[in-house]
């Protein structure tokens, strides 16, 4: 998978070389070195946010190819890295918007019945959170990324992160804890 989209996009960056030349365009060392960093990280981002494993190689290879087509001022891996994630982030937003017009029209299918015995996992709790808060949590806790990291990658104010974190961990903790408490599913 990776080498296919490493691939990909490197053949899309070629055939718009050249287009702008006031900004630097990454050169195909500095393309390699940037995906062997961040291809990992993102396509675990992409699918955990997105609930889908299906869709996210497509949407981390149209990553990588709007990045390679927009000329970057320099070659600072992690401002690269945070707006990589924030292209990424706007493509699984589009990708929820088209579903959500898509399956408008379709009744919501309820869930099969879990045998009481199984617990509530983080998994489960993590599902139940709205795309937004499920990438806050990711880029937080998983790819370790601090509020002002996050929130170039998904557009906010750093402050707005604090408090949108703040919220989300409130939420999951309350629904654990009522889980717990219950020896149920969250609620």
């Amino acid at each position: 998978m990776a080498e296919h989209v490493r691939l990909m996009a490197l053949e899309g960056s070629k055939t718009l070389a050249g287009t702008t030349d006031s900004l630097e365009r990454l050169d195909e060392r500095a393309f390699h070195d940037l995906y062997d960093r961040t291809a990992a990280p993102l396509h675990a981002y992409v699918a955990r946010t997105l609930g889908r494993m299906t869709d996210a190689e497509d949407i981390v290879q149209e990553a990588y190819l709007r990045l390679l087509r927009t000329p970057v001022p320099g070659h600072d891996t992690r401002a690269l890295r945070a707006y990589l994630f924030r292209i990424a982030s706007r493509l699984v937003i589009d990708r929820w918007r088209s579903d959500t017009r898509e399956t408008s029209d379709v009744p919501e299918r309820q869930a099969p019945a879990v045998d009481p015995v199984v617990r509530l996992d983080v998994r489960q709790a993590l599902d139940r959170l709205t795309p937004r808060e499920r990438q806050l949590i990711w880029l937080a806790h998983v790819e370790g990324a601090d509020h002002r990291e996050i929130a170039t990658a998904l557009d906010l104010r750093a402050g707005s992160v604090r408090v949108l974190l703040w919220r989300t961990r409130r939420k999951l903790a309350r629904w654990l804890r009522r889980a717990s408490d219950s020896g149920q599913d969250v609620p």
